[in-house]
């Protein structure tokens, strides 16, 4: 067999158990071999639980080898027979995310890959050995010699899992694969095929044994961390440009293995929902992340070769890896040549502006190296380069806001009052946060060793600022602050401004409380306030509205997180995504004035409101307006009618649409190229529709896997033309 036709097969069989897999598999052995290890340690402080209970695991784990295997990692993953079910009933019973050794990998962040390939793993036990020492000498003052135990017990455990691979690859005969794991057990990977070895080799041992429930990752900007060891290995002349696409075929298959059927984020919306669900397989539906492209402080990201062929290697039938790639002004035509024909293929791929996702993390005073290497973890939230975490979350939907100012009996002259107090009203909504970051974060707060997860095993220097990653190591703990929903927003506002200010056809009392009554017999209104400026369709008022709401909020953002002294002192990422929130947030809201009905969803995403006509070219004008050198990350969902992009002009069509709306300073994009017609045939007849995948926020689903609740909110969304 040939690597060409191992790749092949290996795509292969991915496609299959994304479409074909029983909905009943589960990590049967995952959760044997955890419960056996929670008992065996259950008498040690949480980070040596965290490193021995893993050791344990990884130590019994099995190690599954197929013919075609370019790269190991794989796992036990099947239909329980009877007596495997009465036991997994039980754990199951027993909360099992509870476990130690896995409570405190939620996941949601990008892996430190620079790091890891450069040290391997025997660089991460050689550094905690030596702090080991070094806290030893000095008196454990911190108490956290426990900690820096757990670290190198972590470490010792992967590395005796690769070991073992290695073996029985050796056993299997296959040679080529157990030099790779005998070689990164000695030390640092030396090629590529090593390097990408060893990320995967991560990534399953986090998300099959380590991991919580959703435990998605970024495994990092793969394109710019391998490329040192590509160039070498193709002018050593042990790699070819084929076999290298071959490996990352392999890799993105096995990054797709663990994954069951069903779609989460919407599948209240019905009862019969048939999934495999969070407690079966904690990881069933965790997207993973690669990022590609962009401005670099190793590469020249116009020239760079390894971004071209990962472009390449982007599979349409794959629901990982997710693509985050990252465009610039000056981005390569042959890179957005291949990204718009995967576009059209409906791939698994989000699209980011470098142009002003860079200047927002500047804006809050992330370090010009790190804010060029910002990265966006699942399900499209935005990370920091150099060790961040996410301390809070706060703000709520944007149009709730508004209907809460609307409904605060004070009386408004003028849409500047309107504004105005809305401005109060959100900075109200953050102060508290914001006070709480300041006193544990700038605070003299001490900080704590009790815990231990495998998530800070793989941050920034875990080892040297060996600490709790919410304060010590962390060089920035962020808030998320949201601005969700501001299509509905904006649309109110918009209205109001039409109907009560402009033209004067009611008080704004009389538009409330006709809202509030879901315009029971005021029609009359209702149609005023539909025919009122729309965003999204690029009307000059509404998008008006849209950028001095999301303006002003921004200011307000950017006012709390500066302390007395005039100095920024809390690094905030602003984010306008809301995953499915829109949902089941829109139906426990009355009817607002822009005529919206009672229960009736908020806009999605950044998209607009559904129900109007809108084009593509009117939706990127729109949106493109917003303040985006300010927002760090958000979904702009697309569904593109086929016609779009159909034939030898459909590419030429999506790549225009592409660099116009970065060139006007849109920040992301992320498509689906469905018709309705289409997406209502699949309902019907979901046999023959068994390839359709659509985008949902930070990640692919197959349609014909959703639930019927959640294939009616695809439909929903507008098709674009």
């Amino acid at each position: 067999m040939t690597v060409l036709e191992k790749a092949r097969r290996s795509i292969d069989e991915a496609s299959r158990a994304l479409r074909e897999k029983a909905v009943e598999s589960t990590l049967v052995e995952r959760y044997f071999l955890l419960y056996e290890a929670q008992n065996a340690v259950k008498d040690l402080p949480q980070p040596l639980q965290m490193g021995k209970g893993l050791s344990y695991v990884l130590n019994n784990a099995s190690l599954p080898i197929a013919p075609h295997d370019l790269l190991l990692g794989r796992f036990d993953d099947h239909v329980p027979t009877r007596e495997e079910q009465v036991r997994l009933d039980k754990i199951w019973a027993a909360q099992p995310n509870e476990n130690p050794i896995v409570k405190f990998n939620s996941g949601h962040v990008t892996v430190d890959s620079q790091t890891l390939v450069k040290d391997g793993i025997t660089g991460y036990i050689v550094k905690a050995e030596q702090k080991i020492a070094q806290t030893k000498d000095e008196g454990d003052k911190k108490g956290i010699l426990n900690y820096l135990e757990g670290i190198k017990y972590t470490f010792e455990a992967i590395r005796d899992y690769v070991e073992r691979y290695g073996a029985a690859a050796e056993k299997a005969e296959r040679k080529d694969c157990a030099e790779v794991c005998f070689s990164l057990v000695k030390g640092a990977p030396q090629t590529f095929r090593e390097a990408m070895q060893l990320i995967l080799f991560v990534y399953n041992v986090y998300l099959i044994y380590a991991g919580t429930a959703v435990a998605c990752l970024n495994v990092g900007r793969l394109d710019d961390i391998l490329l040192p060891f590509y160039l070498r290995d193709l002018q050593s002349g042990i790699l070819t440009e084929e076999e290298a696409g071959c490996l990352i075929d392999d890799f993105s298959a096995k990054m797709s293995l663990h994954l069951g059927r069903g779609e989460h984020q919407m599948a209240y919306l019905t009862q019969d929902y048939a999934h495999t669900g969070w407690l079966r397989n904690p990881v069933y539906e965790s997207p993973g992340y690669i990022t590609l492209g962009g401005y670099s402080n190793r590469t020249d990201h116009k020239t760079n070769p390894l971004s071209l062929l990962f472009a390449k290697h982007i599979h349409p039938k794959l629901k990982n890896p997710i693509y985050i790639c990252r465009c610039t002004k000056d981005c390569p035509e042959e890179l957005l040549d291949i990204l718009s024909g995967k576009v059209k293929e409906n791939a698994s791929l989000i699209l980011y502006n470098d142009e002003t996702v860079i200047p927002a993390h500047l804006h809050i005073g992330v370090e010009k190296e790190n804010a060029v290497n910002y990265s966006v973890h699942p399900c499209n939230w935005a990370d920091i380069d150099g060790g961040s975490v996410i301390v809070g979350t706060c703000g709520k939907p944007l149009p709730i806001i508004l209907d809460d100012v609307l409904h605060s009996n004070r009386v408004f002259q003028s849409m500047d009052d309107l504004y105005l107090a809305t401005e109060e009203a959100y900075a109200e909504l953050i102060k508290g946060t914001f006070s709480a970051y300041r006193e544990k974060y700038r605070g003299d707060m001490p900080s704590s060793y009790d815990t231990l997860s495998l998530t800070e095993c793989l941050s920034v220097d875990c080892i040297k600022n060996a600490g709790n990653l919410e304060k010590d190591r962390v060089k920035y703990p962020a808030v998320y602050v949201l601005l969700r929903n501001i299509a509905t927003a904006a649309d109110m506002l918009s209205a109001i401004d039409r109907l009560v200010f402009r033209e004067k056809k009611c008080s704004l009392n009389e538009l409330v409380e006709a809202a509030d009554k879901d315009f029971e017999n005021r029609l009359d209104l209702l149609n005023c306030c539909k025919k009122a400026p729309k965003f999204g369709s690029d009307d000059p008022v509404a998008n008006a509205h849209a950028v001095r709401l999301m303006t002003a909020l921004l200011d307000v953002i950017d006012r709390e997180a500066t302390n007395e002294n005039g100095v920024r002192d809390v690094y905030t990422l602003n984010v306008t995504i809301n995953d499915s929130n829109h949902l089941h947030e829109g139906a426990a809201m009355n009817a607002t004035v822009d005529g919206r009905r009672k229960g009736a969803p908020l806009s999605e995403n950044l998209s607009p409101t559904a129900g109007f006509p809108h084009s593509v070219t009117e939706v990127l004008n729109s949106v493109s307006k917003l303040p985006f050198d300010r927002i760090h990350s958000g979904a702009l969902n697309i569904r593109l009618s086929t016609g779009v992009a159909k034939g030898p002009r459909g590419e030429k069509n999506i790549k225009a649409l592409i660099k116009a709306y970065f060139l006007q300073g849109g920040m992301q994009l992320q498509f689906s190229v469905a018709d309705t017609e289409e997406l209502r045939n699949a309902q019907k007849h979901p046999q023959q529709y068994k390839d359709l995948m659509v985008r949902i926020t930070g990640y692919s689903a197959i349609f014909v896997d959703m639930s019927e609740g959640a294939q009616n909110e695809l439909i929903r969304r507008e098709e674009l033309k």
